[in-house]
């Protein structure tokens, strides 16, 4: 479901787990975070899918994992349509936002690989919440296939510019944005997660110079 934010305080690791004394300590570092509008695929494609999801949402993870790889293939990589993804937190809201700031730090050529890490690992993420050392570490070591060291990954976490980038895409949210996956194509809401309901959607606003 949707979660309304109002992140007071800045966000660190531990926030996530709530007891910062067990966890490994870390160095403030430069960071080179990538601030722009993620987005899969040709920039100029005349179709528009926008994706409200978060890392945290299991039935987020069933679509990047099930459903994604074929429009990709049929859509995204004939340069019919391209997919801007944007952050709406779901519980545990701290880690979904944490996630996404690691996939924002690895830089924007690996974006949606760390996305797509964040989906794989996500049971063993979300069962590792309530044990703040267990946690940092498969945050750790998540950044670390992406290229990124434990510094990086706890300053990545604590920075809040990219958490109040991340927030200021789920305030602009419409207010029919209401739960996750929610997909909007060319500004028309799909009002079913499938396949089959978002090929329609693209399809009708394909115009018909589009790539074959």
């Amino acid at each position: 479901m949707r979660v309304l934010l109002a992140f007071g305080a800045a966000l660190a690791l531990s926030a996530c787990g709530g007891d910062s004394e067990k966890l490994k300590p870390w160095k403030t570092v430069e960071i080179k975070p990538f601030m722009g509008e993620a987005v899969m695929g040709d920039p100029g494609a005349p179709v528009e899918i926008v994706e409200y999801a978060s890392t945290t949402c299991g039935h987020c993870a069933a679509f990047h994992e099930q459903m994604l790889p074929d429009l990709k293939a049929r859509y995204i990589d004939t340069g019919k349509a391209k997919l801007r993804w944007i952050v709406m937190p779901t519980p545990p809201a701290e880690i979904s936002v944490a996630g996404a700031a690691l996939a924002r730090c690895a830089g924007e050529d690996k974006f949606f690989d760390v996305i797509a890490d964040l989906f794989k690992s996500q049971e063993e993420i979300i069962k590792a919440a309530p044990r703040p050392r267990q946690l940092q570490d498969a945050l750790v070591a998540l950044g670390g296939r992406h290229g990124l060291n434990a510094d990086q990954v706890g300053t990545c976490i604590g920075d809040a510019d990219i958490q109040k980038l991340i927030i200021k895409g789920a305030q602009e949210a419409p207010a029919s944005v209401t739960g996750t996956p929610t997909f909007i194509v060319n500004g028309q809401q799909v009002d079913e997660n499938s396949v089959d309901a978002i090929a329609a959607a693209i399809e009708a606003k394909l115009p018909a110079t589009a790539p074959n």
